[in-house]
């Protein structure tokens, strides 16, 4: 075996990425050892199984006495049956002609007598059934000590089912190795020629990298010129290469019929959909999808990644060479549509025909699609539809009665037609239709599971529900004019999901209501619902409770004794709720409790803290004063809030700013009872509590679990150092708006940000600034007193010295000034500079890039979530090299404010590069991409050897 760069030939042949393969192989078969193994290579067709079997059978068949590779044992197996193989075997490990075996049994024995005592490889080739590794390699003891067994096969099953000591699954080439066979064959060398990398490049992404699909093309575009070639991509757009097509068809043809229905429906409808959703349709249709999908990942069909079921384009296109050759020139009498042009093609010119058992309309956006009325009427046979952004004048006359699963996005008539008896419907989703009422009166829909309406802001009122037991999931979800709801929906026993989010003319739910199976309810944004349903018995599946923004006042103590499974209960924003009862104490699941907004909610119940299974509780911009003092119990609690809970606030509200803010600072705020209890906490947000002086809780130190903590908009004029330094896994303090705070605590020495913008008494030495090694990011916009002496901006000592900390410690600071300091090498006003760097600007002793940003906002920030309070303006370093561009993002200011930013600030920050080849780049171009206002930029490079000694100002260039 000659090796000749990358590319290693065996027998003849070129065989590319084949060396690592080989390698891991061989590591599978264990060489070394006497036990009698079986190792099996699985993959789709055309992926190289045979190529690496063949190279291995090579490399160690001088290791056995006895060797034999067993080419196309599949098609061998059909035509002769296993016992001409058995004799194949034979006769070529004795050297005897005309061995003759009376039957399989028989040869099994003789194969088992004559082989234990020699120590033989054999390679079986394109094994499809269980049979003939029965046949031709029943057990280990039919083999000498230190026997290998080698298969390859398309069924990773039929390895699992003959207990296979080893499994390997032969992955596509990567796509530089692709281009590198094509190559070979196309070109006869490693490379593509001049003038064809583009189109080689093309054609190894049509072919997905399957080594078969490359030697095909290849081979049939040797020798020919670029014109012939374009042609040929062209052609493969719309025809697929016959004998690729066929090769991979043997893998379908061996399937059972159920599951060709499921492969050709996933190829031409789902591929790339989730697993789950792709189960419960192909379920509705009865095609048994659990074992099947098994089935097709087995035989390497389909594969499964994040959850979703994916297949490789060829195969994909051998599903769709199948179905279009039900009837080549009239895709109306095939059995599935999903080309856009050929369904509206059929559709227009009332085409259909009975065939059609799926139409999958998918538009990416609306446009018209004309439909005759008759067109419905003829297929059938149709069980699933989906259309999609189609604007349709009307709806159609009838529905099929064997429709299974109905999509129709903009569902264009008021009602379904008077026809419509589907009783084998499983799923009717209608989302942004015109319908006003599904239908009138009491329909049979026993098999009807999903009913999915959401925003269909027409639709009056719902169907009664009564013949429709087997009801898994309802959404009416922005149904804006929905005014009532059929009492039949309160007694579905298999209803899992009940959504009316934003249904906001809903008068009401029903009186009374007993779903045993309810998981999940959502009545967030039903502003006009005041009163929850009365439970009949216990409700023991229900786990999540969404309320936000109704008109509840109360909530009756028996909800929460037939709830006993809740682990979520939402109530925020309800302003007109005024306590909750003592029976939600006795909950053992409830995880979060979310009150936020409840704006007439002034306390908690006292027992609050029996719930040890509570890890949420927000309470924020509620009228609570005092939460109550069993709050401490509350061990396994990690996230707590009640920032904007103001305490017993001055009633003087009406008087001028500056009495208001005296006023303020002599009201009681929030008072905050023991917190030494809360052992997990990891969040804790008291900000614009009216906090002064003294009311941070004095034992703030023992929450030893703590990362997160906010502080901000309080009036305190110091924190104490004691509480703070104590909190050892702190990682985040935010002190926004803290406008009386005068100095920084001592912090932990684990803190990695600090957000104290707006504070405005802050005054605080530039050494102290960057004192813990482990800051990332510190932000002080908006404090003018920050630096003593300097009133407005920093003078060029102060950014040198914190200079050198950011480079230190990988950090980044924000805070007042305007000026960046003359010794940055590179400087430009605006958001962006380009500089071109020295040749070998890059060695042992470079560090990274100092970057100076001057900046001031003139608008707001966007609006932000609760867990991504800070703003991260991006700095955008594009690198042009030799013969190469690429660009990547980077952070350079971190900033805990959205208001606006009063006069001009400067950040400073430190960039380290990660790029291979770094002197191969020339120029570089830094670009700030934000709501930021940038006025200037100043880059510089930075040596190790002069950030030692404190040289920076001193340093030119490199």
């Amino acid at each position: 075996m000659a090796k000749l760069g990358n590319v290693v030939a065996i027998g003849g042949e070129i065989n590319v990425g084949i060396h690592s393969r080989v390698q891991k192989l061989i590591a599978f078969l264990n060489l070394g050892s006497d036990n009698v193994r079986f190792v099996g290579i699985w993959g789709m067709s055309g992926i190289g199984k045979t190529t690496i079997a063949r190279a291995v059978f090579d490399r160690i068949s001088a290791h056995f006495e006895c060797s034999i590779f067993l080419h196309e044992v599949r098609e061998d197996s059909r035509r002769y049956g296993p016992k001409n193989l058995q004799e194949k075997i034979l006769s070529e490990i004795y050297c005897i002609k005309d061995l003759r075996i009376t039957n399989v049994f028989e040869g099994s024995n003789m194969m088992k007598r004559r082989l234990c005592y020699k120590k033989v490889l054999i390679v079986l080739d394109d094994i499809d059934h269980l049979e003939q590794l029965e046949a031709l390699a029943g057990k280990r003891d039919w083999f000498g000590a230190g026997s290998r067994v080698i298969i390859t096969t398309k069924d990773k099953h039929l390895l699992v089912a003959h207990k296979f000591d080893k499994m390997y699954k032969v992955e596509m080439l990567k796509e530089d190795e692709a281009i590198q066979l094509f190559s070979w064959y196309a070109f006869k060398k490693n490379s593509p020629a001049k003038d064809y990398e583009e189109l080689s490049t093309q054609i190894v992404h049509y072919a997905g990298c399957l080594p078969l699909a490359l030697e095909v093309l290849g081979r049939y575009l040797y020798g020919r010129d670029v014109s012939e070639w374009r042609s040929a991509v062209e052609k493969l757009e719309t025809i697929p290469d016959k004998e690729i097509i066929e090769k991979l068809k043997l893998s379908f043809n061996g399937l059972e019929e159920h599951e060709k229905k499921i492969f050709l429906d996933i190829a031409c409808f789902f591929k790339g959909k989730k697993k789950d959703y792709i189960t419960r349709v192909l379920d509705s249709f009865d095609f048994h999808p659990v074992i099947g999908i098994k089935i097709l990942t087995e035989k390497s069909l389909l594969t499964i990644s994040e959850g979703r079921i994916l297949m490789h384009p060829l195969i994909q296109e051998m599903g769709w060479h199948i179905v279009r050759q039900e009837a080549p020139e009239k895709p109306g009498k095939q059995s599935r549509l999903w080309i856009e042009k050929d369904i509206c093609h059929v559709l227009a010119r009332d085409e259909v025909t009975e065939n059609i058992e799926g139409l999958w309309l998918n538009l990416s956006t609306p446009k018209d699609v004309v439909i005759k009325n008759e067109s419905f009427e003829k297929m059938n046979k149709l069980r699933l539809l989906k259309i999609h952004y189609a604007c349709v004048s009307r709806g159609p006359n009838c529905i099929p009665d064997e429709i299974r699963w109905l999509n129709w996005h903009g569902y264009p008539s008021k009602f379904l037609p008077d026809s419509f008896e589907a009783e084998k419907l499983v799923c009717l989703k209608l989302k942004y239709s015109r319908i006003i009422q599904l239908w009138k009166g009491i329909k049979l829909l026993d098999k009807l599971k999903f009913i999915n309406l959401c925003h269909s802001r027409k639709l009056i009122r719902t169907p009664d529900f009564t013949r429709i037991p087997n009801l898994v999931r309802l959404i009416l979800e922005d149904c804006s004019s929905l005014t009532e709801i059929h009492p039949s929906v309160g007694h579905l026993k298999s209803l899992q999901l009940l959504n009316l989010r934003n249904c906001r003319n809903l008068r009401g739910l029903p009186k009374q209501i007993f779903l045993e199976r309810l998981e999940v309810m959502i009545l967030s944004g039903c502003s006009k619902v005041d009163e929850f349903p009365e439970i009949l018995g216990t409700m023991n599946c229900v786990i999540e409770v969404y309320m936000e923004a109704t008109s509840i006042k109360e909530l009756h103590p028996s909800v929460f004794e037939h709830l006993p499974s809740l682990v979520l209960l939402n109530l925020s924003y309800c302003k007109n709720l005024t306590s909750l009862p003592n029976s939600i104490c006795r909950l053992k699941c409830i995880q979060a409790l979310i009150l936020s907004g409840c704006s007439k909610l002034d306390k908690l119940p006292e027992e609050l803290g029996q719930i040890e299974s509570l890890q949420e509780l927000y309470g924020n911009e509620t009228a609570i004063s005092e939460p109550p003092s069993s709050l401490v119990l509350l061990k396994n609690l990690k996230i707590l809030s009640f920032g904007g809970c103001k305490g017993m606030a001055s009633q003087t509200q009406s008087l001028s700013s500056w009495m208001l803010r005296e006023k303020c600072h002599d009201s009681r705020g929030l008072v905050i009872p023991s917190v030494s209890g809360l052992t997990s906490l990891v969040d804790l947000d008291l900000s614009d509590c009216n906090l002064l002086d003294g009311g941070i809780p004095c034992d703030l130190g023992s929450l030893s679990s703590l990362k997160e903590l906010n502080l901000g908009g309080n009036n305190f004029t110091s924190i104490s150092a004691a509480n703070i330094k104590s909190l050892s896994r702190l990682k985040t303090l935010e002190l926004v708006g803290c406008e009386r705070l005068e100095i920084l605590p001592e912090l932990p020495p684990g803190i990695r940000y600090v957000y104290a913008d707006n504070c405005t008494s802050l005054q605080c030495e530039p050494d102290q600034i960057l004192k813990n090694k482990s800051l990332r990011g510190v932000s002080f916009t908006n404090c003018f007193q920050l630096l003593e002496n300097q009133q407005t901006s920093c003078t060029t000592d102060t950014l040198e010295l914190l200079l050198l900390k950011i480079i230190e410690y990988n950090s980044r600071i924000c805070l007042p000034g305007r000026n960046i300091p003359a010794w940055f090498s590179y400087q430009n006003s605006g958001p962006s500079i380009k500089i071109e760097l020295p040749s070998n600007w890059y060695n042992d002793n470079f560090m990274g890039f100092a970057v100076c940003v001057v900046f001031d906002f003139m608008t707001k920030f966007s609006a932000y979530y609760r867990f991504d309070l800070r703003k991260h303006p991006g700095l955008v370093i594009r690198l042009t090299g030799r013969d190469r561009e690429f660009a990547f993002g980077f952070v350079p200011i971190y900033i805990g404010t959205e208001n606006k930013i009063h006069s001009d600030h400067t950040c400073l920050a430190f960039v380290r590069l990660a790029v291979s080849n770094p002197n191969d780049v020339t120029s570089m171009e830094f670009h700030l991409e934000t709501s930021v206002t940038a006025k200037a930029l100043g880059i510089h490079l930075v040596y190790r050897k002069e950030a030692d000694k404190n040289l920076i100002p001193r340093i030119t260039g490199y």
